[in-house]
């Protein structure tokens, strides 16, 4: 992993720490986590909520993760989820996926 790409995970982890309520969890996934992103790719973030379902209130995470990506010049796609819906889908593909390539950010 080049140091960019370090810089930008710590910021993403500090980012996390600021934004998400207590409980909550930040993961990166995608080609950025496996490690085989091409100059331009973005970077996937999931955020899981402790709770049972999103509130339109709970989108407002997101935005952060978004101004920063602006700030540094990067494309950061955060998608929310609630961790209880999450748990339901573990025959999803996506799913499977992300489990097997996240990096823990939070």
């Amino acid at each position: 992993m080049k140091a960019k790409e370090r810089e930008i995970i710590q910021k993403l982890k500090e980012t996390s720490q600021k934004v998400v309520p207590a409980g909550g969890q930040v993961w990166l996934y995608g080609s950025r986590a496996r490690g085989d992103a091409h100059e331009g790719s973005d970077w996937d973030i999931l955020i899981l909520l402790n709770k049972p379902r999103l509130v339109a209130s709970d989108y407002g995470i997101a935005y952060p993760f978004r101004e920063l990506g602006w700030g540094i010049g990067e494309e950061i796609n955060p998608t929310l989820y609630a961790k209880q819906q999450w748990n339901s889908w573990t025959y999803l593909p996506f799913y499977k996926n992300v489990e097997r390539d996240k990096i823990v950010l939070l």
